[in-house]
């Protein structure tokens, strides 16, 4: 079992959206100022697992609303954001900064540029934050050639424990059952922690958040080989578009090229493709954070220590978001595992760094970037005119680009929120 050392990222990232389920946000009745509301899923229960619409459905629990279904945590709408990839740049033993990749260190240090995208689903901000997820069917990674000597594959995967949580009252981690639903026989049902079909959630806070930074570490046991705990802290408050999401990513290697005939290809003979057999590999489920995340692999066998390794992150702007551009923004995440077969020790470092987009909305007055301008976008515009807010609150409402909002701005708003954006 792991410890998490900080109660602030138990509440943000574990439970989600606290501040929308002590209101009204999951009981299935759509209340202002909720744009949906689905219901939840108790978690933490003995029925966990099972739709509810109160927290008094789940003995002992949460009903917990999540997202990656058209009604974000906080029951705003969701959006579908292109995350693509800043390529990562290979600079010796380690990645140009602010490109993304993968830094595996085990006998020999070796980065592993990727590329590619991912979909990050995204509600609006209410109080302060935005929640996100990220649909484990959405990563789309090409596969990577290492050294002529093998193949890797970077996923997503499904994390799924005793309850649906990712933590114990206690502090320890919840006993994981992805691969072995039957490991939950006498405890609470086998649950998806993400929410069905998602492979990260979490926030993105506006006005800051806590827990911005991770540190991963693990005893190897020593001479005994009697590997202890994995014990990951956070730490740190991070300022506007910091950002915190509990992701699993797993690592998939194959001992030769990237095609080939053997089982671990699938039938398409292509690895890190979706029929893949490989068995070679492992999976962690952490926070990924915009701080610094480190990773250290002690007391091996030979008394060596792995690390730490390090990587850091950057901020989200949460206007850009608003836009549909997630670029600039960068989680990282690190891990550790002291033995994988026929490799040994590894530590990992991870970094997905978004490229900038030009997806901003053409409507006048859509701040959100969705294709429709609503009472919010209206409010928003409104707020700015009177001058309190920034215009960069709602880009698409400042027409004219002189950062401002003006009156005939907000009529051409209104006319779109009566008429559509076609």
């Amino acid at each position: 079992m792991r410890t998490i050392r900080t109660a602030a990222l138990a509440l943000c990232v574990v439970w989600g959206a606290a501040a929308a389920s002590a209101q009204t946000c999951g009981n299935g009745t759509v209340e202002a100022p909720e744009e949906c509301d689905n219901g939840g899923i108790c978690i933490g229960s003995s029925n966990a697992g099972t739709a509810c619409t109160a927290n008094s459905q789940c003995p002992e629990g949460l009903c917990k609303p999540f997202g990656g279904d058209g009604c974000a945590a906080n029951c705003t709408t969701e959006r579908d954001l292109l995350y693509d990839l800043v390529p990562g740049v290979g600079s010796g033993f380690d990645l140009q900064p602010g490109t993304s990749g993968l830094v595996i260190n085990a006998f020999i240090t070796l980065p592993i540029p990727l590329s590619g995208h991912l979909t990050l689903t995204v509600g609006k901000e209410r109080d302060g934050q935005v929640p996100t997820v990220v649909k484990g069917n959405s990563i789309v990674f090409p596969a990577i050639p290492v050294l002529g000597q093998a193949c890797g594959c970077v996923h997503g995967g499904t994390f799924k424990t005793c309850g649906g949580t990712y933590l114990e009252p206690d502090g320890s981690q919840s006993k994981d059952c992805t691969t072995k639903p039957d490991a939950c026989n006498g405890l609470k049902p086998c649950t998806d922690v993400h929410g069905p079909g998602n492979t990260g959630s979490g926030v993105v806070g506006c006005s800051g958040i806590d827990g911005v930074n991770l540190d991963y570490s693990i005893d190897a046991g020593g001479e005994s080989g009697n590997v202890g705990s994995p014990v990951v802290t956070t730490s740190g408050s991070g300022g506007a578009g910091s950002s915190v999401v509990l992701t699993t990513i797993g690592v998939n290697v194959v001992l030769g090229g990237c095609t080939g005939t053997s089982s671990d290809y699938g039938p398409d003979g292509q690895f890190c493709t979706a029929d893949d057999q490989s068995t070679l590999g492992a999976s962690a489920t952490n926070p990924a954070v915009t701080g610094t995340a480190s990773a250290t692999i002690s007391n091996l066998p030979d008394g060596s220590t792995i690390g730490p390794v390090t990587v850091s992150g950057s901020a989200f702007s949460c206007a850009k978001l608003a836009a549909g551009n997630p670029g600039g923004g960068g989680i990282v995440s690190a891990f550790a595992i002291p033995d994988i077969p026929q490799i040994g020790p590894v530590a990992v470092t991870v970094a997905l760094v978004a490229k900038e987009t030009t997806t901003a909305s053409t409507c006048a007055g859509d701040c959100g970037g969705d294709g429709e301008v609503t009472v919010d976008e209206l409010i928003t515009m409104v707020n700015v005119a009177l001058g309190n807010a920034q215009a960069s609150t709602c880009t698409a409402g400042d027409t004219n680009g002189d950062n401002d909002i003006t009156i005939d701005e907000i009529v051409a708003a209104v006319g779109k929120a009566l008429n559509g954006c076609a």
